[in-house]
């Protein structure tokens, strides 16, 4: 394997093509769009035999892939903030119809107002969809991530999204080691399962009965329940691979003895991961899960860490308003009844707002100084 600087942006796009993708569709949007330039260009350097299918909006960029997936393709699509919105509609179609769909998403705060800066809202937005979504920290991720997602979704039938931030990861140069193509095509075969048969034309979601529909969306949400044993395997088999740990659905970092836990998903994760080894040095017994894999939501396995923890920290960068932050919101929901554990949750970093080290201690402090759990996400940065 060799080494490389590169940015998330072209990480996502060498995840792409040592995927071996077969149809790209997408429509820029700022700042997904470099992803979606240097896979065109693999393309265009005959590095990559892929159809790239050009249209004109992101709703007709994610039909395309669907198109393509139900004919048997390996299919992928970038995007993110309005264009993740503007595809609601097809988000749903690809997922109910069970198409191993995987899509980058450059993350980026939602309008209004209008905002082009990194959040978490917009992933968030299509939590209820039936996607299975990745959060990756840094660059390394993104390009393991986007390898490993092909992998879970064929074998679960379910599409996937991978989330990395704008800017801070989609613009940002990191080293990134770069696995071998051959390898890779190896970890990955292509498995294809087309629906669609040019030879034997039929109907594609059709109007189905009220008993039908209940039938098949319970199948569906048993499927993505599955993913919660199906992605730890994936990634034991991709270190197994290529010597990197991607820890399947989060990373205990420094909990041994923690009394105190802070929980985060994205680039905020590395920040906290500072702020733990400058509190450890200072006898503070305070650990971090790095949250990988957010739907479905590992509960379980979380509160297996966290369950003799005194306080839980837990940074959002996103807002489910009259709600609080979606992460805090799903640990209390798992953890009720269970745990003594004070598990506050804190609004942090939306539309590029700070989240350093100044920030996420302000948080920390703020769990510790009191005896009772808060019903509500506090804001940080105001």
């Amino acid at each position: 394997m060799s080494k490389v600087l590169m940015t998330g942006s072209e990480a996502a796009a060498l995840g792409a093509k040592l995927s071996n993708i077969e149809v790209l569709s997408y429509y820029p949007i700022t700042p997904a769009f470099p992803a979606m330039e240097r896979i065109s260009k693999y393309i265009d350097d005959g590095e990559l035999n892929c159809k790239f299918v050009r249209v004109e909006s992101d709703h007709s960029a994610l039909a395309a892939v669907l198109g393509a997936s139900l004919a048997g393709a390996r299919s992928y699509s970038v995007t993110n903030s309005q264009g993740l919105l503007y595809m609601t509609e097809v988000v749903y179609h690809v997922a109910g119809l069970r198409q191993p769909v995987v899509m980058g998403v450059a993350n980026r705060a939602l309008s209004a107002p209008h905002s082009r800066f990194p959040e978490h809202g917009d992933a968030i937005s299509q939590g209820a969809s039936g996607w299975i979504q990745l959060f990756s920290e840094n660059n390394q991720n993104v390009l393991d991530d986007t390898i490993q997602a092909f992998r879970i979704a064929e074998e679960l039938r379910t599409p996937v999204m991978v989330n990395y931030e704008g800017y801070i990861q989609s613009h940002t140069l990191e080293e990134v080691e770069i696995p071998d193509a051959d390898s890779v095509t190896k970890f990955l075969p292509l498995n294809r399962m087309p629906v669609m048969d040019v030879n034997n034309p039929m109907g594609v979601n059709t109007v189905t009965s009220p008993d039908f529909y209940m039938d098949y969306k319970f199948h569906q949400n048993e499927a993505i329940q599955q993913a919660l044993s199906v992605i730890p395997r994936v990634a034991k088999e991709y270190k197994e691979a290529f010597g990197r740990d991607s820890f399947g659905l989060l990373e205990s970092y420094r909990m041994d003895d923690a009394e105190h836990a802070i929980v985060a998903m994205g680039s905020i994760v590395s920040t906290a991961r500072q702020l733990v080894d400058s509190l450890r040095s200072q006898g503070k017994k305070i650990g971090l899960i790095k949250l990988r894999v957010w739907r479905p939501f590992p509960g379980q396995e979380l509160f297996e860490l966290l369950n003799k923890v005194k306080y839980v920290t837990v940074l959002d960068k996103n807002i489910v308003f009259g709600a609080g932050g979606a992460v805090a919101t799903d640990i209390k929901a798992a953890f009720y009844g269970k745990t003594d554990s004070i598990i506050n949750g804190y609004i942090i970093g939306l539309g590029g707002a700070k989240c350093g080290l100044e920030e996420i201690k302000v948080a920390v402090d703020s769990t510790e100084k009191t005896d009772k759990q808060n019903n509500n996400s506090i804001w940080i940065g105001l």
